[in-house]
């Protein structure tokens, strides 16, 4: 994901930067992150984001106007206002913005609005994996994976109709599925929360398979479906 720190003020620009690598590094979500000082500076607006946190006033060109000419290009793009004036926050409705943070930004209030913003963007739409096998590249779409099971220093792809095997590792493929929605259960399947059916004392129903949840994995395992399920329902 690429997401774009609209700031005019330089520490405040530098800190927003560091709290997104900061939860890239912690949840091993891959995140570009690039920084503009103005809202000029990001229009004309090609598109390339998809999150773009923006300070609402600036000297040259207001978050709002800025708002207003990417909404004009991309209706898809998440945008979350940054303010010390909560009231200017209403007006974010008029470009749908998802939320705002309000100023001064502790890593923690960042975080949340990050999480959420990403969560709108994984129930947007998924993405496509290549991998190679039976001696052929596969073009597997994200949402058609149930989930990744590993034996024998093989990873197996699981979907509805077959099951295809990979000569990769597992961290490899949960680093790159990270964004959408993929949690381990235990160290040998991760799985597509988006599939599961109910979770039952220490097993998961996925699809029509049932998997183990392991003692080590529970606690972060339930946590991930508990903020799916929740985020789903924002």
């Amino acid at each position: 994901m690429r997401i774009a720190i609209v700031e005019d003020n330089a520490d405040v620009r530098a800190q927003l930067c560091g709290f997104v690598e900061q939860y890239a590094a912690e949840s091993q979500i891959p995140l570009d992150v690039e920084a503009f000082a103005d809202g000029s500076a990001i229009t004309p607006y090609q598109g390339g984001f998809d999150i773009i946190f923006m300070d609402i006033e600036m000297p040259q060109q207001g978050g709002l106007d800025t708002a207003a000419r990417i909404r004009a290009v991309d209706q898809s793009v998440v945008l979350v206002f940054v303010t010390n004036m909560a009231q200017y926050a209403i007006r974010g409705y008029e470009v749908d913005a998802l939320d705002f943070v309000l100023k001064p930004v502790n890593y923690y209030q960042f975080k949340v609005k990050l999480e959420r913003a990403i969560r709108r963007i994984e129930r947007r739409g998924s993405a496509q994996v290549t991998i190679q096998t039976g001696g052929a590249l596969r073009v597997l779409n994200t949402d058609d994976i149930y989930y990744l099971e590993t034996h024998n220093r093989m990873l197996y792809y699981h979907t509805a109709d077959e099951v295809l095997p990979v000569r990769a590792s597992m961290q490899s493929a949960e680093k790159q599925l990270a964004a959408f929605h993929f949690v381990r259960c235990n160290q040998c399947y991760l799985v597509n929360l988006r599939h599961i059916q109910s979770v039952q004392d220490d097993f998961v129903l996925v699809g029509k398979d049932r998997l183990a949840i392991s003692r080590r994995q529970r606690t972060a395992f339930m946590a991930a479906v508990a903020a799916y399920v929740g985020g789903a329902l924002l």
